[in-house]
């Protein structure tokens, strides 16, 4: 029994350190607002359970701030002209699910993909 459940309990941490894992890198998604959408770049690393990072867009960049990882779930803030933006969201193996919470009232719903790595065309044959 021991050793059925120490095998249940490291297969649950890979999996988590794998999911967490694959959070790591450059992000894109498409925020709609009254000016029409806008572009996000969100560069996140992951250490341990720990999320850090910044966010990418019209106002430079900005800092992720209390950044928890859970599994394929994720949370952060970050603050834009003195306004904590918490973010909630769901990594989904090739895209992430998020949801805004503190901007214009209501949640609003992104969905990221993940952002080609400026070495891939590098890596490619010319023709």
């Amino acid at each position: 029994m021991l050793r059925l459940f120490s095998f249940f309990m490291v297969t649950f941490l890979l999996m988590s350190v794998s999911h967490a894992q694959g959070i790591d890198g450059k992000w894109k998604g498409e925020m709609q607002s009254p000016n029409g959408p806008f572009e996000l770049t969100f560069n996140f690393k992951v250490v341990g359970d720990t999320l850090t990072g910044a966010v990418v867009g019209q106002m430079g960049d900005m800092p992720i701030t209390n950044g928890k990882v859970n599994g394929t779930k994720f949370s952060f803030d970050v603050n834009v002209n003195e306004m904590t933006i918490s973010h909630q969201c769901t990594f989904m193996s090739d895209s992430i699910s998020m949801k805004v919470l503190g901007f214009q009232g209501e949640p609003t719903e992104i969905i990221l993909k993940r952002a080609p790595d400026s070495n891939d065309k590098a890596k490619q044959p010319l023709r």
